[in-house]
């Protein structure tokens, strides 16, 4: 991404400046949790690294809480998910940290994609409503998905005292060190706290993402909606021959017109497409930190739910099991979208009127074809592909692992029947 490279080109969004933008829940709640930065405030910093601190305190704890369980398998995994979520959400906000200034670009570049076709979607209420319907989504996907993982913190943070009253139960890791009698209160209050902000940020990065990507496709499918409307006005014929040569002057005119749109839909796709590599490089590492911890904390959460002794337990690993599985999703759909109408675009090319139009357009609506037809592919960390094939291939293998879980917990003499 040279752009970049020039910090000083970057604007620092304020309160009042995010509440213009489509990303505005997105920025305000990453915002709220000590993540994304918001006018001239010094003091900011403390509070991101509070934040931090937070995550790093609850995986230390949880590395204690570890080693005096050890052999204890129910109490073991438990600690181990809350610790891979926590861990997840301080290298998520780390790598946003480092590049803050690569995501602030982002969002400036988001709001130039979305007023690159702003005078095409004026004039078309269908592609307006493209627009609009995009934002929407945006909008419902991110809440709702923020909903429902703030939803979590009332299933996991009173079961201790619900279902342990009087035994002075914690939600996450037990100090088994101490029985959990030094500090109760505090050590209570800091797990709820590091696990809301960890899960919140790491979700709020999630649903950042997406959402830029569904705006993204929407663009494209508004651009793919531009090409198939670059029609030949149609100029009546006359018999004289001063009407016939302003007849083909207007014929003339009217395919200049066409072919200036062609190249204006062009350029409206390249910078898509530039913008898609940039994205692609921001988004690599993170995707790939989510991707490779949902694995792990699916593997664990389902071993939990399906043979843990303690219903409790069992009943929290349950409940927990949709929000990797959620946050993978996130990713495979909006990626998918993205690349569906990346090649959308191709399609509206051919489809377009092209055929009757003079050699200039049709080598330049050929070479529209033939980059448009190569696929809009993102990845996590490089190496792995994010569509929705990836998505199943992991549900696939879940099914798998608990199916091979199911055989051998039978005892020896079913299996051999």
């Amino acid at each position: 991404m040279e752009r970049y490279q020039r910090k000083e080109m970057i604007k620092t969004l304020s309160w009042r400046e995010s509440g213009k933008s489509v990303l505005h829940l997105n920025i305000r709640h990453l915002w709220f949790f000590g993540v994304w930065t918001l006018g001239q405030c010094p003091g900011f910093k403390v509070y991101t690294g509070f934040a931090i601190a937070m995550g790093v305190w609850s995986v230390v704890e949880c590395a204690l809480a570890v080693y005096f369980t050890w052999g204890q398998l129910g109490e073991t995994t438990l600690v181990l998910i809350f610790t891979s979520t926590c861990g997840c959400g301080i290298v998520k906000t780390l790598f946003f940290v480092r590049d803050e200034q690569r995501y602030r670009l982002m969002v400036q570049q988001v709001a130039n994609l979305l007023a690159l076709q702003n005078e095409a979607i004026c004039k078309d209420p269908a592609l307006a409503a493209i627009l609009q319907d995009s934002r929407r989504r945006v909008f419902r996907l991110t809440l709702g998905m923020l909903l429902f993982m703030f939803s979590q913190c009332f299933i996991w943070f009173p079961i201790p005292l619900v279902v342990y009253a009087g035994e002075r139960r914690l939600p996450f890791p037990q100090h088994a060190w101490d029985n959990n009698s030094n500090y109760y209160a505090l050590s209570y209050t800091q797990q709820c706290v590091s696990a809301l902000y960890m899960a919140q940020i790491s979700f709020g990065l999630d649903c950042l993402f997406a959402s830029i990507m569904i705006l993204v496709a929407a663009q494209l499918k508004i651009l793919s909606g531009r090409i198939l409307k670059l029609k030949k006005e149609v100029v009546p014929a006359e018999e004289s021959e001063s009407a016939l040569q302003k007849h083909q002057m207007a014929v003339d005119k009217d395919h200049s017109k066409i072919y200036e749109r062609l190249c204006f839909c062009i350029n409206s796709h390249q910078k898509i497409l530039r913008f898609v590599a940039d994205l692609q490089d921001t988004m690599s590492p993170i995707a790939m930190t989510q991707f490779a911890t949902s694995v792990v904390i699916l593997c664990m959460a389902l071993f939990q739910a399906t043979y843990g002794e303690d219903m409790s337990a069992s009943v929290k690993c349950a409940s927990y099991l949709p929000i990797p599985g959620g946050q993978v999703y996130l990713y495979c759909w909006a990626a998918d979208s993205l690349s569906e109408n990346g090649e959308s675009v191709s399609t509206a090319a051919y489809n377009c009127p092209w055929v009757d139009r003079n050699a200039r357009f049709k080598h330049t609506m050929r070479t529209l074809m033939v980059r448009a037809q190569k696929p809009l592919v993102l990845t996590a960390g490089g190496l792995y592909p994010i569509n929705r094939e990836a998505f199943l291939t992991m549900k696939i293998g879940m099914a798998t692992l608990h199916a091979i879980g199911e055989l051998y917990s039978q005892p020896s003499a079913d299996i051999t029947a």
